[in-house]
């Protein structure tokens, strides 16, 4: 906005209070012109209705005389010499018509009326439009705007059929009316001054015009293009408040209508200039008056402003006085309003000012004195502290910074970050060049705050640094960034020991899992090959081999390897101990044996130096295994590139290589315990068939006995108790059988989808009928398992038998079976005697008496029917438990999971769960 003095705004401002009434006049002016045109177009409505109503009366009457005349018999005659003077008699009495003519169908006259125009020659009308209009429709015709012939003048005329008794057109009859005669009547027809009346034919042709009553041809077609013109004969009136005057050229207001049944147009119109003449003249007056009104305001104005910017311009000079620092000044004023008060405000202010000044005075020497305070701090601490401009210059740094850069003072800080981003070798902490956006000071500028941003330097001494940096804009009062702030501290120290803390967590994690891998195989190959895999990761080598000491013999035997090619392998594959091998040097030696570059060693085993150099290895480390104080391997580690091992590296070396050692010591006693248990799986196998057969034969003889052979009392007992023992001998027997075909390494189970419930009932029914111990079973819906139906039978069998033998004589047995979450569960409860707490751990051994003998209820009957069911269960993924108390009886329980592929079908249970379980006794 430009500068202006106030004078001159007070004179603008006086202007802008006129200027509301200037835009006031103005839309006075408007709504004058608006309700004036408005009023001069309603006016001229009317008159054009009022014209056109008088125009279309005249017309009908003229069709009205035309029918009368039709229809008198004289007329009908057609005789010429009586027509023209009954027509002349008649145009006497008629003076509003221009002539009257009689025509035969042929278009010829046959009677004239005209008292000024003679009748001779005879007219013809047989080519005019209406003649062949009114002939072919029988009907009156009011005809357009014509040049007529007698007289020679622009009229219209009236044309009516004559009939005959059939109704017949026989000729007719032409009413003729001159247009100059019909402007005359309207000539003073409500007009106003400047307005005209004009009547137009459906072709837009004038048949006249007030404002000019001697139309030319050409004139009389001005309206022929008009384009309201086939709108008002529509039937819509038009009323135009600015439009050009085809036939004046001049800007016009007008209105227009059509007469009633009759398709003419009627126009009352007028010049816009002479009809709005006194509005404008008003408006010029007003515009003299209110030019009057600015000149005299304008002169009160200058007075005014001059007087009231004195003042003003005096606080001005005191202004600009106490920004220059002369707080002494004062200003005075006497105006007695608003600008005394101002005045006396201003010299309150400079008094403000000037103890404000004092007191500013006194915390400039306040602030100082922090400052100083304050660099003293920055300069003591520990951290570096960089500060950079926002044109990318580093500016200040502290004590630590300069010491961290290599810099004795500040004089040669004044550099851009691009340089010390060169000169320092600035990455980031994975050793990646750093760009200018990523260093710390121009993220600083940008406006990013962050923390515990790592990078790395190279000092000018060479060494490379690793620091943490944080960082944040120092922005101004306004949130303008004026300085990038970074604070670095080295971590190099912190980052090594880190790393070493990391690697010796590493090296346990690799010894626990090393540990857990060798702990989980028993096989002599599966451990090789784990010890050998995991040695590659945990003693980071690239290739490693495993050979192991022939018992007896002083050789060396290559188990698995990884990482040597096919040849190394082959060619190493038998190693004596006196080979010239660093592997055969530590089994010969018993000592560990390390290389750390082939190529530089003295004197190098020759077979290990063409082996490393083929394969291209340079630092070998061979361990020797021992187990219980012998050597049972070497193991072998070669790198690609020279290393120099620590006495902790090797120390680790030396570990690893033990429990690789425990490891296969323990895979050589489990294949000394696995061929002892082949050997005892051997010899009960044999044992069993062996007693089969003379068990068998006892049994049959002893039955055989005592249903044919009649001998005594004490004889009969004898061989029921043959028969007894031979019995239960048969059950061990096949138990026997049972634990070696359930023996750990043999195929065990058929699994299939199997009814739980079916089973039990199934084993109950059988029982049922061999004891007289009632049996309840309680089930409910179908429980199906994927289970071995024969072994399961076995289960709940071994189960019942064992209830049977412990309860008293018509002791109950429950039996239950049912289902909880997603396994299934069947007890066995009986009544007994139950079973002492101390021997409830081992009633699920083979051959162990759950009772001790001479206690109650002892039945003196060992067996393995419970150690059977327990290895069945185990091996379905089930389990089996007992639940006893002592004189209360016991309950065998076992639970397997359920199939979830199936799941049990509630129709197929008798009562399903609506009924709820169903217990009945067997």
């Amino acid at each position: 906005m430009p500068r202006l003095p106030i004078h001159r705004k007070l004179l603008l401002a006086f202007a802008a209070v006129l200027l509301p009434v200037l835009v006031l006049l103005c839309a006075d002016f408007v709504l004058n012109l608006r309700r004036t045109q408005q009023a001069l177009l309603n006016a001229q409505g009317l008159t054009a209705q009022a014209v056109a109503v008088q125009v279309a009366d005249s017309l009908d009457a003229a069709v009205e005389l035309g029918w009368a005349l039709a229809n008198d018999p004289l007329v009908r005659t057609l005789d010429t010499p009586v027509l023209d003077g009954h027509l002349q008699r008649l145009a006497r009495h008629l003076p509003r018509y221009d002539a009257i003519g009689v025509y035969d169908a042929s278009g010829l006259n046959r009677g004239w009326g005209d008292l000024d125009v003679p009748s001779e020659p005879r007219l013809r009308i047989d080519d005019r439009p209406y003649f062949q209009q009114v002939m072919a429709t029988n009907a009156p015709v009011v005809s357009e705007v014509l040049l007529l012939r007698r007289p020679l003048s622009a009229g219209m005329i009236v044309s009516v059929p004559i009939r005959d008794a059939h109704g017949q057109a026989i000729g007719v009859v032409n009413v003729v009316m001159q247009t100059e005669q019909m402007a005359q009547r309207y000539q003073t027809a409500w007009l106003q001054s400047g307005q005209d009346i004009m009547l137009m034919d459906s072709r837009g042709r004038l048949a006249f015009h007030t404002g000019y009553p001697h139309l030319s041809t050409e004139q009389s077609l001005a309206f022929a293009s008009w384009k309201p013109l086939q709108e008002v004969l529509a039937g819509v009136p038009v009323s135009l408040d600015r439009f050009v005057h085809p036939l004046t050229q001049e800007l016009s207001l007008g209105a227009f209508v059509s007469t009633p049944r009759h398709p003419w147009v009627v126009g009352v119109a007028s010049s816009r200039d002479s009809a709005l003449a006194s509005l404008y003249a008003g408006l010029r007056t007003k515009l003299l008056a209110f030019g009057g009104i600015l000149l005299l305001s304008g002169c009160i104005a200058v007075g005014l402003s001059r007087l009231h910017s004195r003042p003003v311009r005096r606080l001005q000079i005191l202004a600009h006085a106490l920004g220059k620092g002369a707080l002494e000044q004062r200003v005075r004023i006497r105006t007695g309003d608003e600008l005394e008060d101002l005045g006396m405000a201003f010299n309150q202010m400079a008094e403000q000012m000037a103890q404000r000044q004092r007191e500013v005075d006194a915390l400039r020497a306040e602030a100082e004195h922090h400052a100083s305070q304050l660099r003293a701090i920055i300069a003591s601490v520990p951290d570096a502290i960089f500060l950079a401009s926002p044109g990318g210059v580093l500016c200040d740094a502290n004590l630590a910074g300069l010491r961290l850069l290599g810099i004795e003072g500040d004089s040669s800080l004044d550099l851009p970050l691009t340089e010390y981003l060169r000169r320092y070798h600035l990455r980031r902490s994975d050793g990646h060049p750093m760009t200018l956006a990523e260093l710390p000071l121009y993220r600083a500028l940008s406006g990013e705050t962050f923390t515990d941003v790592e990078m790395r330097m190279v000092d000018l001494s060479g060494e490379e640094r690793l620091l943490s940096v944080n960082g944040a804009p120092v922005k101004d009062a306004s949130g303008k960034i004026i300085l990038g702030e970074t604070v670095i501290h080295d971590i190099t120290g912190r980052k090594k020991d880190e790393e070493e803390r990391s690697r010796l967590l590493d090296r346990e994690r690799a010894l626990a899992r090393i540990g857990q891998a060798l702990v989980r195989e028993v096989e002599l190959e599966r451990i090789a090959h784990v010890a050998s895999e995991q040695s590659l990761h945990a003693l980071g080598t690239d290739a490693v081999g495993l050979w192991l000491v022939r018992p007896g013999q002083r050789q060396l035997t290559l188990l698995v390897s990884h990482g040597l090619s096919k040849a190394v392998r082959e060619r190493c594959r038998e190693l004596s101990f006196e080979a010239p091998s660093l592997t055969a040097q530590a089994a010969r030696e018993e000592k560990l044996q390390v290389i750390e570059d082939i190529l530089v060693e003295k004197d190098p085993p020759s077979l290990s130096h063409s082996m490393a150099t083929g394969e291209g290895f340079r630092s070998l480390v061979s361990v020797p295994l021992h187990s219980r104080g012998h050597l049972v391997g070497v193991m072998t580690c070669f790198t690609n590139t020279p290393r120099t091992f620590s006495s902790r590296e090797l120390e680790f070396h030396t570990t690893v290589g033990q429990l690789f050692a425990v490891a296969i010591e323990k895979a050589r006693l489990f294949q000394e315990v696995r061929e002892a248990l082949r050997l005892r799986e051997e010899f009960m196998t044999a044992a069993a068939h062996e007693l089969r057969t003379p068990v068998t034969t006892i049994q049959t003889w002893a039955d055989i006995l005592s249903r044919m052979e009649e001998g005594s009392m004490r004889q009969q007992k004898g061989l029921a108790a043959i028969a007894r023992s031979t019995r239960r001998l048969a059950r061990l027997v096949e138990h026997l059988f049972t634990a070696v075909w359930m023996a750990p390494g043999l195929p065990k189970l058929e699994r299939d989808r199997l009814d739980l419930k079916a089973l039990v009932t199934e084993r109950v029914k059988s029982l049922s009928r061999t004891t007289e111990n009632p049996i309840y079973l309680e089930t409910g819906e179908p429980t199906i398992v994927d289970a071995d139906h024969q072994r399961m039978g076995e289960v709940v069998a071994h189960l019942l038998e064992n209830a049977i033998r412990y309860s008293p004589p018509s002791g109950p047995i429950e039996v239950r079976l049912s289902c909880e979450g997603n396994r299934a569960l069947v007890s066995v409860s009986d009544h007994g005697p139950g079973i002492p707490p101390d021997r409830q751990p081992h009633v699920f051994e083979p051959l162990y008496e759950p009772l001790p003998s001479g206690a109650p209820g002892y039945v003196g009957v060992v067996g393995m029917g419970l150690h059977l069911s327990w290895q069945i269960i185990e091996a379905h993924g089930g389990h089996i438990w007992l639940e006893s108390v002592p004189g209360e009886g016991s309950t065998f329980c076992f639970s397997l999971p359920l199939e979830r592929e199936d799941p049990p079908s509630t129709s197929a249970c008798e009562g399903g769960l609506k009924s709820g379980p169903h217990c009945r006794t067997l």
